[in-house]
């Protein structure tokens, strides 16, 4: 069982829901899925409706957060348990400002066929391409349409980076439960507190985290804190014909 989740947050984030629907290439990938749960957190139901009216995403299942209490890592919280309940074994996770980069050659169906190959302890971080690590490296499987390197946490925390963070990635339900842990579900509150605790937790472990030859998913920073290359993003985009 196939599952994907993406979440958005608040009502000033509405314009990606416009970036979401012109993105072909993330609407392709995901109607692969089985069940697509897109998810609100303190949005009003103006927000929510503008979602739905927008989206193109085939097996889209809506869940909303509404109260204060419901702090992010409490809605990760409950969604592992719908996992659960779902009989999820692949799990894709996007925040709401993901969407397509180096995918145009991207052999979707052959890249999950081989994602389901794997029954436990595995992740494929789908954010970065091998050029963020080392791009002398050599693939360690080549397939028709893309290739894939065997790296881990350790390989991102050794070059300075976040051993892990909130990029795109696909993974086993096992992998689900190793990165969010009841640490990371009951003390912290935010994503930033969240993100920041499980790059201390992965300094110290190692899981897999393999990269792709391509970045084929992005995260444009257009809303929230962390705005620097708002103009640069907003120009790829238009660019792509997505903006």
């Amino acid at each position: 069982m196939l599952i994907s989740f993406t979440q958005t947050y608040g009502d000033d984030r509405s314009k990606l829901f416009e970036i979401y629907s012109n993105d072909k290439r993330m609407i392709e990938f995901k109607n692969m899925f089985d069940i697509n749960y897109y998810s609100f957190h303190n949005c009003s139901p103006e927000t929510v409706q503008k979602f739905k009216k927008l989206n193109k995403v085939k097996n889209t299942r809506y869940l909303n957060f509404t109260t204060d209490l419901e702090h992010y890592s409490v809605t990760i919280k409950k969604l592992k348990k719908i996992l659960k309940k779902d009989g999820c074994t692949h799990f894709f996770f996007s925040q709401d400002d993901t969407f397509s980069n180096q995918n145009d050659n991207i052999d979707f169906k052959e890249l999950l066929e081989y994602v389901n190959g794997f029954n436990e302890n595995f992740m494929l971080n789908l954010s970065y391409g091998v050029d963020f690590i080392n791009h002398k490296l050599q693939p360690d499987e080549i397939k028709n349409t893309f290739q894939v390197y065997h790296t881990s946490t350790s390989d991102f925390n050794d070059i300075g980076t976040r051993s892990m963070d909130d990029g795109t990635y696909i993974c086993t339900i096992d992998m689900v439960e190793e990165i969010y842990d009841d640490v990371y579900t009951d003390e912290y509150y935010n994503i930033w507190e969240c993100e920041n605790y499980l790059n201390r937790k992965f300094s110290e472990k190692t899981i897999p985290r393999y990269i792709l030859k391509d970045w084929i998913f992005k995260n444009y920073n257009l809303f929230g804190k962390t705005i620097y290359m708002k103009e640069q993003f907003t120009q790829i985009l238009k660019d792509k014909g997505l903006y």
